[in-house]
């Protein structure tokens, strides 16, 4: 499922202070941490719909570097068909009022129709699945990063191949898990229950009480599976619940709000202790 969040927010000012190269096949922006220490571990992004270039996204992945310590990977999953940036206008828009507005609306629209109808169909499942799982395949068996323990952070579109990545057929032909912990923020497609009652890997979740995709009700529902299996299966998970917190808060909140400042930040002190704690480990 996508809402009217899933295309809203706001632009950030941050400067991204990684590069760019083409690992195993696919454009992947670098974030690698400050100090000359080894990294910790590997964090693979899988992004939200405004994919690999949108400046959030690697302003986050810089965050996650330097702050954890780990090496970063934001690849180019979505071939070319991410979301524009410049739609994030489209939806105050669409809402505005007044005459000036209304007669603009047809065009917003057919401005959004135009990006997020083949942004579905070109990174639809079946075509976008097989894209991270090889990716992920390769860093396993490359001497550059075999060593590494991978984690995955997953926003948006990008959260339900978090969710996937933990479980048990998430491996590699040898029988080794793509990923070792996974993260996700506000995640779309996800199927309450059928895919958290997969989850097998370490799994923390950040949802917000607003959140159009994720309801109360369903955020509940995934924290009775987890902790179910918890009991059952001894999976290690979180579900971090944000007061009055949206879609994509911790991608796209606005930093001039305080209160979404404040969400945005505690979700990337989640991420960062949560890959700390579980990945850093191994």
């Amino acid at each position: 499922m996508a809402c009217r969040d899933c295309v809203s927010g706001v632009l950030h000012s941050g400067t991204p202070t990684g590069w760019e190269t083409t690992i195993h096949g696919l454009p992947t922006y670098v974030a690698e941490p400050s100090a000359d220490a080894p990294p910790k571990g590997l964090l693979v992004i899988v992004p939200d719909a405004f994919g690999w270039t949108f400046v959030n996204n690697r302003v986050l992945a810089d965050a996650y570097a330097k702050r954890g310590g780990f090496l970063v990977y934001l690849p180019e999953f979505m071939n070319g068909k991410a979301m524009p940036g410049k739609l994030m206008t489209t939806m105050p828009a669409l809402s505005a009022t007044g005459l000036y507005a209304t007669l603009l609306k047809p065009y917003y629209l057919v401005l959004l129709l135009a990006h997020f109808i083949p942004f579905l169909l070109f990174n639809r499942p079946s075509v976008a699945r097989p894209r991270v799982y090889s990716f992920l395949t390769a860093l396993r068996s490359a001497p550059t990063t075999a060593h590494l323990g991978i984690g995955v952070a997953g926003f948006c579109w990008g959260g339900k191949y978090a969710v996937e990545l933990t479980h048990p057929t998430a491996t590699t032909p040898d029988g080794k898990p793509l990923v070792d912990v996974a993260f996700t923020a506000h995640p779309s497609f996800v199927k309450v229950p059928e895919d958290v009652e997969k989850v097998r890997r370490p799994l923390s979740i950040a949802i917000g009480t607003k959140d159009m995709v994720m309801n109360v009700k369903a955020i509940e529902r995934v924290q009775d599976v987890l902790a179910g299996l918890e009991k059952k299966e001894r999976v290690v998970s979180e579900v971090v619940v944000y007061e009055g917190a949206k879609h994509g808060f911790a991608v796209r909140g606005n930093p001039g709000d305080e209160k979404e400042k404040e969400h945005g930040q505690k979700a990337e002190d989640q991420a960062v202790a949560w890959f700390a704690e579980h990945l850093a480990s191994g």
